[in-house]
């Protein structure tokens, strides 16, 4: 797993790294880490606040509202991977970019999170295009 969310102006990046989350100069290892939630993003803020629990404190780390996506993105997957119980390694986000089908799934529904997917810029135009040729049977 690997995400960076930029930062903007005085706001640092938010990194996802192989085993720990790095923010604000500080690393938290995954293992240490309790929750992760956006608990402010107002509509006409530039900034949002991240709380990570870790320790039994939280720690308000903000972000610039404008990676909000691209967040929320991360936090999908880390959250995917704690509730899954399987380890963060450097090659599960590439596998979180290019989702499956499930058998016999609705080929709309998944031509919808695809879409959100691009919208995020988690995949690329030509991902989006090849999965839709995929699962419309073109």
């Amino acid at each position: 797993m690997y995400h960076e969310i930029e930062g903007q102006l005085s706001i640092e990046p938010i990194i996802f790294d192989e085993t720990e989350l790095i923010a604000l100069g500080h690393h938290y290892p995954y293992e240490e880490i309790e929750s992760l939630e956006i608990t402010s993003s107002q509509l006409f803020s530039p900034y949002g606040i991240l709380t990570l629990r870790t320790q039994g404190r939280d720690v308000a780390i903000p972000f610039a509202r404008s990676r909000k996506n691209k967040l929320d993105a991360a936090l999908r997957e880390f959250s995917r991977l704690r509730e899954g119980g399987a380890e963060v390694s450097p090659g599960s986000a590439k596998s979180a970019e290019k989702p499956e089908t499930p058998a016999g799934g609705d080929p709309y529904e998944e031509m919808k999170k695809l879409k959100e997917l691009l919208d995020m810029d988690i995949i690329t135009k030509e991902e989006f295009e090849t999965k839709k040729k995929q699962l419309l049977d073109l």
